[in-house]
């Protein structure tokens, strides 16, 4: 059972989500879900009875099979506005860096490996054009911008 509650124009969630370079730092992993314009963090919702650790290593491995370290890096509060939905969600971003030669990800557009998600593309971002990219959370472009060295916490509001 993933930790989200829901009414009729309120969401509330938890979820990891994994700031994926690629082995030389100049490109970002990003996820694109069904029609939204945005890009996001890959990553997903965490189970009750989960650590967020535990449950961005299950999340990149059900949706990429990218098993590798991680480092927690920020935790976010966020208050996000979509069309008739007001949106709080707790969030524990973790980075790692993989190699895309072993992963077979290069330059192109990916689906989820997890058939229960499948609407969900993956891309590289290049880091220099980041900025030109709609991003979910928009502080998240400040955020590696500033590229602070440990743990921050932050939030970020939009109602």
């Amino acid at each position: 059972m993933v930790i989200t509650i829901k009414d009729e124009n309120n969401r509330f969630g938890v979820r990891v989500s994994g700031i994926i370079y690629n082995k030389d730092k100049t490109k970002i992993f990003m996820q694109r879900q069904g029609n939204h314009d945005f890009y996001m963090f890959p990553g997903g919702r965490i189970e009750l009875h989960e650590d967020s650790c535990s449950a961005i290593k299950r999340e990149l491995k059900e949706e990429l099979n990218i098993e590798e370290e991680v480092k927690l890096v920020f935790i976010g509060e966020s208050f996000i506005e979509f069309p008739n939905l007001k949106y709080h969600e707790i969030s524990f971003f973790y980075e790692l860096t993989i190699d895309e030669k072993k992963y077979n990800y290069f330059d192109d557009e990916y689906d989820s490996l997890d058939i229960n998600e499948g609407k969900s593309k993956y891309r590289w971002i290049e880091l220099k054009k980041f900025d030109n990219y709609k991003i979910n959370p928009e502080i998240m472009k400040q955020k590696l911008r500033e590229n602070s060295s440990g743990l921050e916490h932050f939030i970020y509001k939009e109602y």
